[in-house]
């Protein structure tokens, strides 16, 4: 008969998924959550490259009002 092989739980995360709230996130909280050496850079909520902490507060403090997307989902919200 064979040993059974003792089985390693691993965790995984895609921050780059579209499945669930993910937020901001900077370059190097981008690095610890993934798997490799290849690390894209670009936050996963806006596309944006972030370096500190600092700079994601000072860009949830902002209201985009003047943007095209803003307008299309205004648009949806008033009409429904």
């Amino acid at each position: 008969m064979t040993a059974k092989k003792k089985r390693r739980q691993v965790r995984a995360e895609n921050p780059g998924g579209a499945c669930g709230y993910v937020g901001h996130m900077t370059v190097d909280e981008l690095k610890g959550r993934a798997v490799g050496e290849q690390v894209d850079g670009t936050c996963p909520l806006c596309g944006q490259v972030h370096l500190t902490r600092d700079e994601i507060e000072e860009l949830e403090r902002q209201k985009v009002t003047a943007s095209e997307r803003f307008e299309e989902v205004k648009g949806e919200a008033e009409a429904g």
